[in-house]
């Protein structure tokens, strides 16, 4: 059910029950020259579609489509709140909710930095007797199969696009990732390291200065099918729905 479609006495008796509530979480952030910016929303809300048609007891939240992407902002288009102002909008919408009887939540998260404000506000809400888990979604789908690993903009996420918005994926503008190091002996291997005589070591620096087309990862983006997305994010929604069951009956 929707929060935003129930009247407030509705909502009332649905929060004294203690449900689990969900809260979409994604950004507004550049995926490469080939995904939409708001790939890291469009996959959550999704899955939370998915969750809904089947849990429909699950409380769900408006999506919320801004997120902590500080190092990403010299791409156009890219919006970030910083982690101190994500953070404080979590705690914010579910210490409001804890006020008339929520205590169980859940983060529906489509975005990595998103992570540790996440968890932040999880402690603090621990600390007054809920429980917030964090559900990455690109993250958690490895567990179930390790074929679908990914990176970011890259195969993973094309496929998810391809599955729920073909049309806003631009093809034509595939090309290979890129990484640049910072000297010829410091090669990068990964968005915030780089390595040297085999020992990686962390050099974060702004996105922009380590690939110029804006995705990096594992899975080429010519792997992506609309099958496989679909597949992923069936599996994404079916093991969410066991762990919300498993969550109603946890205790703290």
């Amino acid at each position: 059910m929707r929060l935003a479609n129930l009247t407030w006495p509705q909502a009332e008796k649905v929060l004294a029950q203690d449900p689990v509530v969900i809260f979409p979480i994604g950004t507004a952030e550049q995926h490469g020259r080939h995904l939409p910016l708001g790939t890291d929303m469009i996959a959550p809300e999704y899955i939370a579609d998915r969750i809904e048609a089947m849990e429909p007891d699950v409380l769900i939240l408006p999506s919320w489509s801004y997120g902590q992407c500080d190092s990403q902002t010299e791409f156009p288009g890219t919006i970030s709140l910083g982690p101190q102002l994500l953070y404080e909008v979590i705690y914010k919408v579910f210490s409001g909710l804890m006020k008339h009887g929520a205590r169980r939540f859940i983060a529906l998260n489509g975005h990595g930095p998103n992570t540790g404000p996440i968890e932040r506000a999880a402690l603090e809400l621990s600390r007054r007797g809920a429980s917030l888990a964090c559900l990455n979604w690109w993250r958690y789908v490895w567990d179930i199969n390790h074929e679908w690993r990914g990176g970011h903009a890259g195969g993973q996420e094309t496929a998810a696009i391809l599955a729920i918005r073909p049309e806003d994926v631009d093809v034509s503008a595939y090309e290979p990732a890129r990484m640049r190091g910072i000297s010829p002996e410091m090669p990068a291997s990964g968005w915030d390291n780089v390595r040297y005589k085999g020992v990686n070591i962390p050099v974060p620096r702004l996105d922009v200065d380590v690939t110029d087309n804006g995705w990096l990862g594992p899975d080429p983006l010519e792997t992506a099918t609309p099958e496989w997305g679909r597949e992923m994010l069936e599996a994404a929604a079916v093991w969410a729905v066991d762990f919300i069951g498993a969550f109603r009956k946890a205790e703290f």
